[in-house]
Parts: structure tokens; C-alpha cells; sequence
């Protein structure tokens, strides 16, 4: 009985610490997006756009985006995102700066202007998405899904999805998905541009298949093996860019 305890706990134990990788496809099959979990973290790789990639992390709500091409990285966080919300104190420190050199009478007379128009074309901050379960079916690859419409305005796009325990993920990495999501949704909101995918409204789902905003993707593969924590981690080289704000 003894050793029958000691090889479930050690089951459990294997199962609690153990990584994840989610491999997406399209319709030819090629991998159009990654996403890796490991430490409270994730990492969101986008292959049809490898000079960037995303790293979340859940212990500070941050997320840092990686260009590649320029070996530079940006991060956002609760205040970053606050000031975008901010469109006009935004726009106004960005002036600041952009006409710190001119003469004082001008430099109000060009930061008027100047910030009218870039007011002016700036997006209307959008309503909240609405998600709502169609009652229809479907499976792919193995996973076995539930359709789901997402409407915001005038814009629809339908996933599939799956509770996360059924395509094997574990609750922390679940909990990684629904802080990023929560996070990007008001960004999204903000700046009038939504692409997030967050199902919490409707359960503990992820999804197996999306379409939304020009792109797509269907869960191919669950990967469990141990993951270099180095991937999450500030590759050498690469310098910080400040935010205009």
C-alpha cells in the first residue's frame, strides 16, 4: 500500500509540473501559431509573422513583445495600458516631446493643431465582445469541440472550443490564458481593435478552432515535454524600446 502511495503521488506530481505546448495548423496543415507554458508563463508564437513574438507573464501581468528583426522588445503592463486608455494625455506627452526644441509660442500653436488631428483619427474605444454556445458540435484532430459566435458591433467570428482539462492542459496554465485574455480585451477596447479570445464568460474553454480577423487556425497537437525556461527569457542583445508615453 505503501509504494502504491508513493507511485500516485509521484504521478500527480509528474502531472502538476509538467509543460505545454499547443501547436496549431491550417487548412494545408502548416503551423500558424505556438503557444508554450511553463513557470506562470506563456509564450504566443505566430509563424505567418516570425519577426515577433509575445511572452506573457501571469505573476506580474506583463507582456513583452520580441522584434526579432530589430532585437528590440517592448513591455505592457497595467500602467502602459491605463495611459493608452488615456487617448489624450497620451497624445499630449507624445507632442511634448515630439516639440520640446521649438520656441515656446509655436510649439502651443503646433501642439493644437497637431493634436486635433491625430485626436481626430484615433479610434472610438469599442463595446465589450459578446460570446454565446450555438448548441452545435464538432471535432478535429481528436478534440472533440463546441461551436461558439463572437459578435462585437457589427463584427462575427466563430471558434470551437474545448474545456482545457480536455485537451490536458492544467489549471495554472488555464489561469495564464484567462489573465492574458483579460489584460489584451481591454487593450482591445481601448484602442478599437479586438482579436482576443476570451470564453470565461461561457466556461473553462480554449480554443480548438478560430476564425476571426483575416486569420485561422485548428489545434493540431498537446505537447508535454519540459521546456527551456530561456524561451521566456530576454534573449542577449536585445535592447529595451521605451514607450512614447
Amino acid at each position: 500500500m505503501k509504494i502504491l502511495q508513493t507511485i500516485l503521488l509521484s504521478s500527480l506530481t509528474t502531472v502538476a509540473i509538467a509543460d505545454t505546448t499547443l501547436t496549431y495548423t491550417d487548412n494545408k496543415d502548416n503551423v500558424v501559431m505556438k503557444m508554450q507554458f511553463a513557470d506562470n508563463k506563456m509564450k504566443a508564437t505566430s509563424v505567418d509573422d516570425d519577426s515577433t513574438y509575445m511572452v506573457y507573464d501571469a505573476n506580474t501581468t506583463t507582456f513583452t513583445t520580441y522584434m526579432t528583426d530589430k532585437k528590440q522588445y517592448f513591455v505592457m503592463g497595467k500602467e502602459e495600458i491605463e495611459a493608452l486608455g488615456d487617448m489624450s494625455n497620451m497624445v499630449n506627452k507624445i507632442l511634448e516631446k515630439q516639440l520640446a526644441d521649438m520656441p515656446a509660442e509655436q510649439r502651443e500653436m503646433m501642439r493644437g493643431m497637431l493634436s486635433s488631428m491625430i485626436k481626430a483619427q484615433m479610434p472610438k474605444e469599442m463595446p465589450k465582445p459578446e460570446y454565446s454556445l450555438t448548441g452545435k458540435t464538432a471535432s478535429y484532430n481528436g478534440f472533440d469541440c463546441e461551436v461558439v459566435k463572437k459578435k462585437i458591433q457589427k463584427k462575427k467570428s466563430e471558434f470551437c472550443v474545448s474545456t482545457y482539462k480536455d485537451v490536458g492542459m492544467s489549471a495554472s496554465e488555464y489561469a495564464v490564458i484567462t489573465s492574458f485574455q483579460h489584460t489584451i480585451e481591454g487593450l482591445a477596447q481601448q484602442v478599437g481593435h479586438d482579436s482576443s479570445m476570451d470564453f470565461s464568460s461561457l466556461g473553462d474553454y480554449i480554443p480548438v478552432k478560430y476564425k476571426q480577423a483575416g486569420k485561422s487556425g485548428t489545434l493540431k497537437s498537446v505537447n508535454h515535454d519540459n521546456l527551456d525556461l530561456e524561451i521566456f527569457a530576454i534573449p542577449a542583445g536585445f535592447s529595451k524600446m521605451e514607450m512614447p508615453f
